[in-house]
C-alpha cells in the first residue's frame, strides 16, 4: 500500500488506516476473534496503522486492541490513541487525569509505548486545561519515550489548527471535512504539511450520512442535506455502483499533495478491511462525481457546527 509522511515526525503511514471504534463494539458486538481476523487481514494488506481511544467502547477498543496485536512484531505497526474523553459528555483534560491515562491505555493495549496520543475533541472540553495542562503532560510522557509524537483531534477546523501551530505538535486528526460534500480540509491540511503536522482525516462517509442505510438518528447535518444524500445513493445504485464505494474512492486517493498523511475508516470485520483496501487506486467517475457535487451544490463546504457533540464511535 501506497505510504505517507505523517509530518516530520518520521513515521511513513499507510494512506488508509483502522479506525478502531467498531473493534470496541460501537457499531454492535464484536468478538475477540473477529478482532483479530480484522487486525491480521488489515496487516496483510498494509493497514498497518490503527486509531482507537479510551473513550471508544468505554475502554474496550483498547482491549480488545491490545490482545489482537499480541506476538505481533510491535515494529511492523502504528498505534494512535487519545486522551480527555472518557464519559458521556465529559471530558477531562486536567493533569491527574491525563496523567492516568496515558499509562491506563499502554496497559489496555498491552504495549511500553504508544507512536502518537491526541487531545480527543477539544473543541469540546476547556482548551485553556487543554493547553495549559493536558498538553504539558504529554509533552512529559514524550520525553520518557512512553509516547512518540503529540497531536489534537476535533471538528473545528480553525481551533484545530490554531493549536497544533501554536503548540508546536506534531499531528491532527479531524472528521467528515474531507468528503463528497466536504472539502474544508484541504487548505488546512496543505499549511499544516508545509509546517511539518502530520494530518489525518477521518470518517469518509461522514458519520454513517453518505451510505445506502443512512445517517443514524443523532447525526447533526441538516435533514435536508439528509435527505439529499439518500437522493445520492439512488444515483450512485442506478449508475451500478454505491455511495459508500463513491466515497471512498473520492477521500482515500486524495491527491498526494493534498496534506493528507491518511484516511481512518472504521473497520468492525475483515471484509470491511478488504472492501475499503479495493478502492485504493480508482477514481469515482468524473460524470458520476460532477452530478453529485451538483446535487451537494447547497451543502458544498458546509459544517455541522454549534450542534450537540457527536457519537463517539463516529469520529
Amino acid at each position: 500500500m501506497e505510504t505517507r509522511k505523517l509530518g516530520n515526525t518520521g513515521l511513513e503511514v499507510p494512506i488508509l488506516s483502522v479506525g478502531g471504534a467498531p473493534l470496541g463494539g460501537e457499531y454492535g458486538e464484536v468478538n475477540q476473534d473477529l478482532v483479530n481476523e480484522t487486525i491480521q487481514v488489515a496487516f496483510e494488506n498494509g493497514m498497518n496503522l490503527i486509531d482507537t481511544s479510551p473513550w471508544y467502547g468505554r475502554t474496550q477498543s483498547e482491549k480488545n486492541i491490545g490482545v489482537g496485536l499480541k506476538g505481533i512484531d510491535r515494529s511492523s505497526y502504528i498505534i494512535t490513541t487519545k486522551c480527555g474523553r472518557y464519559e458521556p459528555g465529559k471530558w477531562d483534560f486536567s493533569t491527574e487525569r491525563i496523567k492516568r491515562s496515558i499509562p491506563e491505555s499502554m496497559e489496555r493495549l498491552g504495549l511500553d509505548y504508544i507512536d502518537v496520543v491526541e487531545c480527543h475533541d477539544i473543541e469540546w472540553g476547556d482548551i485553556h486545561q487543554v493547553i495549559d495542562e493536558a498538553l504539558p503532560v504529554l509533552r512529559d510522557y514524550k520525553e520518557q519515550g512512553m509516547i512518540g509524537f503529540i497531536g489534537v483531534t476535533g471538528y473545528d477546523l480553525d481551533l484545530l489548527e490554531k493549536v497544533a501551530v501554536e503548540e508546536k505538535l506534531d499531528t491532527m486528526m479531524t472528521y467528515c471535512n474531507y468528503d463528497l460534500q466536504n472539502r474544508s480540509l484541504l487548505p488546512v491540511a496543505k499549511r499544516l504539511a508545509e509546517k511539518g503536522i502530520g494530518v489525518f482525516s477521518d470518517s469518509p462517509l461522514s458519520m454513517g450520512a453518505l451510505t445506502a442505510k443512512g445517517a443514524p438518528d443523532w447525526h447533526p447535518a441538516d435533514p435536508a442535506f439528509l435527505q439529499r444524500a439518500q437522493e445520492v445513493a439512488q444515483l450512485c445504485r442506478d449508475a451500478g455502483t454505491t455511495i459508500e464505494r463513491v466515497a471512498m474512492e473520492f477521500s482515500v486517493n486524495n491527491p498526494a499533495d493534498s496534506g493528507i498523511s491518511t484516511t481512518v475508516v472504521g473497520c468492525s470485520k475483515p471484509q470491511n478491511v478488504l472492501r475499503n483496501v479495493a478502492e485504493i487506486g480508482i477514481q469515482p467517475d468524473p460524470e458520476l462525481l460532477k452530478q453529485i457535487e451538483e446535487m451537494f451544490a447547497d451543502w458544498l463546504n458546509v459544517s455541522w457546527e454549534g450542534l450537540k457533540p457527536p457519537k463517539a464511535d463516529e469520529d
